[in-house]
Formats: C-alpha cells, sequence, structure tokens
C-alpha cells in the first residue's frame, strides 16, 4: 500500500472525497502489481486509472463549473497538467513495459501531486461548492 485513506486530507464536499477514496483504491491496487510484476493485471489497472482520473476531474470540472468557482481556471490546469502525465505514462507502459516507471512515478509523483493538489485545491474548491 502506497497510500492509506488517512493520508488523504478530507475536504468540505462528500463527493470529492469519494472520488479521492475511489482513485487511492486504484493507486494501490497498481502500485501492488507493479511490486508484483503481473503485467496483465498493471494493463487492466492503467486502464482504470487512466478512465478514473478523467472521470474524477471531469466531475470536479463540472461542478466547479456550475458553482462558477472564480478559480476554475487554475484548478482546471492543475488537472489538465496530470492528465498528461498519466497519459505519458501509459503511452511509457504501452512501449517499454516497465512497472518500476510506474511504481516510481505513483510513489514519487502521483501520490505526492494528489495529496497536494487536494490540500491545496481541492480542499478551497469544496469550500465554494459546498455538501
Amino acid at each position: 500500500m502506497v497510500i492509506k485513506r488517512a493520508d488523504l486530507p478530507q475536504v468540505a464536499n462528500s463527493i470529492m472525497n469519494a472520488l479521492h477514496e475511489d482513485e487511492i483504491e486504484i493507486i494501490n491496487e497498481l502500485y501492488e502489481a507493479c511490486q508484483k510484476g503481473n503485467m496483465e493485471r498493471i494493463d487492466e489497472l492503467m486502464e482504470l486509472l487512466l478512465y478514473d482520473i478523467e472521470e474524477h476531474f471531469l466531475t470536479e470540472e463540472e461542478l466547479m463549473r456550475e458553482a462558477e468557482f472564480f478559480a476554475y481556471p487554475m484548478h482546471k490546469a492543475e488537472h489538465d497538467g496530470m492528465r498528461k502525465e498519466v497519459k505519458a505514462l501509459m503511452e511509457s507502459w504501452k512501449k517499454n513495459r516497465e512497472a518500476q516507471e510506474i511504481s516510481n512515478f505513483i510513489k514519487d509523483r502521483l501520490v505526492p501531486w494528489l495529496i497536494l493538489h487536494i490540500a491545496r485545491w481541492d480542499s478551497t474548491t469544496a469550500i465554494h461548492l459546498g455538501d
């Protein structure tokens, strides 16, 4: 397990909290599959992670637009940056099949980014959105 539910900052919006909790389950499963070298499972979970991140970000972005959240462009830009990184990781995975690259990305980039993003952007967004 690379991230525990208790490691996630909670925000003032239950939908956002649920999105984050679902995502860390996928992240943990993918990290474990990488540690075990389970290539088929990595394939499945990389696809699932891409889908989940897109759904997570689109849901938050829709909520922000509906609420006319003032910082929507900046928050979306953060999402767009991570979208790009995860898509690049997927392309690298398809080409090189290096499980360690995914493990390193999860541990050194994705998890720290997620925690910081929740604390910095999602917490402010959630206060604006309410529950």
